[in-house]
């Protein structure tokens, strides 16, 4: 590696729960069904967020101006 490349901040499940404003079982439940941002193991079991694919989960999401658009995907 040389000395100007730099990585991605891993997060813990912990702090990203907080980020996204869910519960902490709510996104190991959409990790287990495919949902949410992506992840990576290490060592078998610890999970890991980078923080660029969190950022891209946030940026990814579609935005509403009301409940009846969200309701109908977004076409008005």
């Amino acid at each position: 590696m040389n000395s100007s490349q730099s990585y991605d901040r891993l997060m813990t499940e912990k702090e990203v729960h907080k980020i996204l404003g869910i519960g902490l079982s709510t996104l190991q439940q959409w990790r287990l069904r495919g949902k949410g941002p992506k992840f990576c193991r290490l060592g078998g079991k610890m999970i890991r967020y980078r923080e660029s694919d969190v950022r891209a989960y946030i940026d990814n999401l579609n935005s509403f101006q009301s409940t009846t658009e969200a309701d109908m995907g977004g076409v008005s």
